[in-house]
């Protein structure tokens, strides 16, 4: 009796901490390479996101000396839904300001 009770008490425990994030980020987080490292790219004290962008970087080069200019103009061409994105969000003013870039001007 003692252990389905356990159960449920740590089964509501996980429900509240998994409810904080999105769905999203539980689904990519299941993925068992790839989550660790999202997770880690998420902390804000961690080298992680220095060396992700490093790596982007890295596999940018490598994909345009192995396939050549086509490898290049293929990342180029995956990156246009994001810039887009970018510039919908400028334009919408949905780009959070910082305050102490109003301090230097």
């Amino acid at each position: 009796m003692t252990d389905i009770t356990a159960q449920k008490l740590s089964s509501g425990i996980t429900d509240k901490q998994a409810s904080d994030e999105p769905k999203i980020f539980r689904l990519i987080y299941a993925v068992p390479f790839i989550g660790s490292f999202f997770k880690e790219l998420l902390d804000p004290n961690s080298d992680a996101t220095l060396y992700f962008l490093l790596n982007v970087v890295l596999l940018w080069i490598f994909s345009g000396a192995f396939w050549g200019i086509q490898g290049v103009f293929a990342v180029a061409l995956g990156l246009v839904p994001v810039m887009f994105i970018v510039i919908l969000r400028i334009t919408l003013g949905k780009v959070p300001v910082s305050e102490a870039g109003d301090e230097t001007l």
